[in-house]
């Protein structure tokens, strides 16, 4: 493919079959870390284990996703799409805006690679996933005003209790670092699962 075909992937004119791509890829995913997600309820540490599972587990959905992105914003709509649903059911604001901004990002590094580069769209799913930082990002700024939300108030208040004690700064933090680290594992994994579709899209 030539410079010039790749970079009319980069017309934001989207047609219905694109959005109905990132519909069904946008509801896959979301169940994808939906299903690991309900067992954060067992407790606080099943919290961020099952978030790091999540991501490795979405990355096989996201990369079959990014066979068939043909624009760019195609992966910031799928990011408005999964953090506004994340929003919906109790995920701080934040999560939105740090799930657009990465999504951004993924855009850009995905553009670098010419929409062909399998490592590209890795390290593209890497920086996707910083949105799960955005779940507990306001422990580090309006702490108490986060572990009284109408949501943690619905997790109990012995879970609320053990959940402060373990997210101190630094375990936030190298929880947020994680979540590169988690996301390039599971867009590797994605990559080596969906190897004939990646070939077939002409990803290199």
């Amino acid at each position: 493919m030539t410079t010039e075909a790749a970079d009319q992937r980069l017309d934001f004119r989207m047609s219905p079959r694109d959005l109905i791509n990132i519909g069904i890829f946008g509801a896959l995913y979301i169940v994808t870390v939906g299903i690991f997600n309900l067992l954060e309820f067992i407790s606080p540490i099943m919290t961020l284990v099952t978030s790091a599972v999540s991501i490795v587990a979405a990355g096989v959905p996201f990369m079959l996703f990014l066979t068939r992105v043909r624009h760019a914003g195609m992966v910031t709509v799928l990011a408005v799409i999964v953090n506004g649903f994340m929003l919906l059911i109790g995920s701080p604001p934040i999560g939105l805006v740090i799930g657009v901004v990465g999504a951004l990002v993924a855009e850009a590094l995905l553009y670098v690679g010419r929409y062909r580069s399998r490592k590209m769209s890795v390290l593209a799913y890497a920086v996707f996933s910083t949105w799960f930082a955005g779940l507990f990002a306001p422990m580090l700024y309006a702490r108490d005003e986060f572990l009284s939300s109408p949501y943690m108030d619905s997790m109990g208040a012995e879970y609320v209790e053990k959940l402060d004690d373990l997210l101190s700064p630094a375990v936030l933090i190298s929880f947020d670092v994680s979540t590169l680290v988690f996301g390039v594992i599971g867009g590797a994994l994605g990559v080596r699962l969906l190897d004939k579709h990646f070939r077939k899209a002409g990803l290199v």
